[in-house]
């Protein structure tokens, strides 16, 4: 290989190196921040207005109102997971292996996490929650034009990761001939 074409490789790496990293801690301070903003708030509620007692009805109103919120906390959940796949895809490009169909599934699969994060996001979340609090039967969709922009963004990076799983295979078959 060229030097003109080493550099920029080289550089690649290092910069999938770092951002797997920063991956890792995006998808922790993703899950720190939907806990703290969605989970301890309910709970802590529930502690100060008296509702939990030390008996099964206290913990029931407690399981209640932190677990009606963890629902609600669950796309933030999922995402996390989604950056912890992107970030192990990350980490192979770093160690140089680009075309790997391990890293090209990891695209095609932190896509899809991404996918039904949004899904629960939209729909699952705001209709469990509403069945858990009795507000309504139905189901609920919540959608602004940003997660229709992000649904398309995750399904066209969805495709590119089996675009890429496909090119790994070629390049598989063709070093089994070489």
């Amino acid at each position: 290989m060229t030097e003109a074409a080493v550099a920029p490789l080289e550089r690649a790496q290092k910069l999938a190196g770092g951002a797997a990293t920063v991956a890792v801690v995006g998808a922790i301070l993703l899950v720190l921040g939907a806990v703290g903003r969605e989970i301890v708030p309910p709970a802590a509620e529930a502690l100060r207005s008296a509702e939990v007692t030390p008996d099964w009805r206290g913990a029931l109103n407690l399981f209640a109102a932190v677990g009606s919120f963890i629902v609600l906390a669950l796309p933030s959940f999922i995402l996390a997971g989604a950056l912890l796949d992107l970030s192990k895809v990350l980490d192979e490009y770093g160690k140089g292996q680009f075309f790997t169909l391990r890293a090209s599934a990891g695209v095609r699969k932190a896509a899809e996490g991404a996918l039904w994060a949004l899904g629960f996001k939209i729909v699952g979340s705001p209709t469990i929650y509403s069945w858990i609090t009795h507000e309504g039967r139905g189901f609920i969709w919540h959608m602004e034009p940003f997660d229709f922009g992000l649904i398309a963004f995750a399904a066209f990076v969805a495709v590119l990761g089996r675009v890429l799983e496909a090119a790994a295979r070629i390049k598989a078959e063709n070093d089994e001939i070489v």
